[in-house]
């Protein structure tokens, strides 16, 4: 099995610096033409996909549409894709959380993925539904030489990637997923384990398209 994962474009709330979580934040205008302008990276070199799947969120889901807007599979929504639940944190900027959430930038490396502290979710509930969401490709599309589209978002890719990749899965791996990056990830039997390789992992400045710049970084 082969899977392409790619987070959405930059959304209204990665422009003006707000950290979303489940917000429901719609694309900017530069988000829609990064969307369109990976689309047409793939085109032109002949990518097709047997299944895609998203997140429900907007920002993912139109993302997802306009990669598939010249013909694909249907769109499958599944709520495991969603981002993680900041908690109360969600909806404010950097200044914001430093203010209120000083906390959350003095906790080590180890604490990246947990919101509960925040009223949002735990590591290992983030685990669960990743989890989920993987047995569910393996059970669909192992044993095909399937070609699976994944829209998603940054914080859930992190962890999504490290359960496709590791084994075991660690609590931390640093991969940066930017605005519409792309990610290929085989999957294969390697000594009697079904486990991910990735191929590549490409920003969207890579791709021919205009990356987000500053404005858009992460604030996890």
């Amino acid at each position: 099995m082969e899977l392409t994962l790619v987070r959405h474009g930059q959304s209204t709330a990665n422009r003006d610096g707000i950290l979303q979580g489940r917000h429901d934040a719609l694309l900017s205008d530069l988000g829609e033409r990064q969307a369109a302008q990976l689309g047409a990276w793939f085109r032109g070199r002949g990518m097709t996909w047997h299944a895609a799947y998203c997140s429900p969120l907007q920002r993912a889901r139109d993302t997802a549409r306009i990669l598939l807007a010249e013909g694909g599979p249907a769109l499958i929504e599944d709520r495991d894709l969603e981002e993680l639940h900041v908690g109360e944190m969600q909806g404010k900027t950097s200044v914001e959380l430093r203010s209120q959430h000083a906390s959350f930038y003095t906790r080590g490396i180890e604490a990246l993925g947990d919101y509960s502290e925040f009223g949002g979710e735990g590591y290992e509930e983030v685990q669960v539904r990743v989890q989920r969401f993987v047995a569910g490709l393996i059970e669909r599309h192992r044993g095909h030489e399937h070609r699976v589209l994944v829209v998603s978002h940054g914080g859930l890719l992190f962890q999504l990637a490290k359960e496709l990749i590791c084994q075991p899965v660690p609590r931390v791996v640093m991969l940066r997923f930017g605005n519409c990056s792309a990610t290929r990830v085989r999957l294969r039997e390697r000594r009697g384990t079904y486990i991910g390789e990735i191929e590549w992992h490409l920003p969207i400045e890579l791709l021919g398209g205009e990356p987000s710049g500053g404005s858009a970084a992460l604030l996890y």
